[in-house]
């Protein structure tokens, strides 16, 4: 696992160059729809890509982009370019997310911020964030501080939105979900409510493992606090179809 860690650090600092270069005009253009349904864009296929050659020798690789690749015993569930919109905005809240699972069960999972350099890698009972900028890992820990949630297509759930307000509940909508999960020690709560896909949370849902969790078919709320875990449980499943 130590080397797919060192791979999954080159394919991520490559990317990162390339971004912060600045970015080329043409990786803004859009090449046609990927795997996952969304629009691909030049810098989607072309992380990809980074990824593909520096793991494409440790099994079968099932990306948003380009689909199935490459075999092998292990499936390595891949997400370029997490929250591309973002990037494409230039706002920086973007990154990269990867799970290698075998006989149905995640072995790790590796979440990079490329707009900052944050990374989290978990594997074998280590669970560490660093950065690609500096050396050395640390400890994730649970920030007993955290003042804001992250509610992930806040914009299509009005009345969510207005039993969180009666909550008191703060929160942003960054949109990229499995960075967004990545960081769900640090933040008050995270809650996604919409279509639920392999390569958005696979990684992230390993991550939060530990945290109180519920998942739906479309419908992800993850806390570090029971009380506030509840509350907003009841506030999303009352009365809503599908929610029952």
């Amino acid at each position: 696992m130590e080397e797919i860690f060192d791979q999954l650090l080159a394919a991520s600092k490559e990317i990162y160059r390339l971004i912060h270069l600045p970015m080329d005009e043409s990786f803004y253009e859009y090449q046609g729809f990927g795997a996952g349904g969304d629009r691909s864009s030049k810098i989607d296929l072309v992380a990809e890509e980074i990824f593909i050659q520096h793991l494409s020798s440790y099994g079968e690789i099932h990306s948003e982009e380009s689909g199935v690749s490459g075999a092998g015993e292990m499936k390595i569930i891949l997400d370029p370019i997490d929250g591309s919109d973002n990037l494409l905005s230039r706002f920086p809240y973007f990154g990269s997310s990867v799970a290698f699972i075998k006989d149905g069960k995640t072995l790790l999972s590796f979440i990079v911020n490329l707009a900052n350099g944050d990374f989290f890698i978990k594997y074998d009972g280590l669970y560490k964030k660093g950065s690609l900028l500096h050396e050395g890992l640390k400890d994730v820990r649970i920030n007993h501080h955290a003042k804001v949630g992250v509610f992930e297509k806040a914009y299509a759930n009005p009345h969510i939105v207005s039993g969180l307000k009666e909550l008191g509940l703060k929160f942003r909508s960054p949109g990229a979900v499995a960075l967004s999960l990545s960081y769900a020690r640090y933040l008050k709560f995270v809650l996604f409510v919409g279509e639920l896909r392999s390569y958005d949370v696979i990684a992230g849902l390993h991550q939060c493992e530990g945290l109180h969790l519920y998942q739906a078919s479309d419908l992800i709320i993850v806390a570090k606090e029971r009380e506030i875990f509840d509350n907003i449980k009841k506030v999303v499943l009352k009365g809503e179809d599908g929610y029952q």
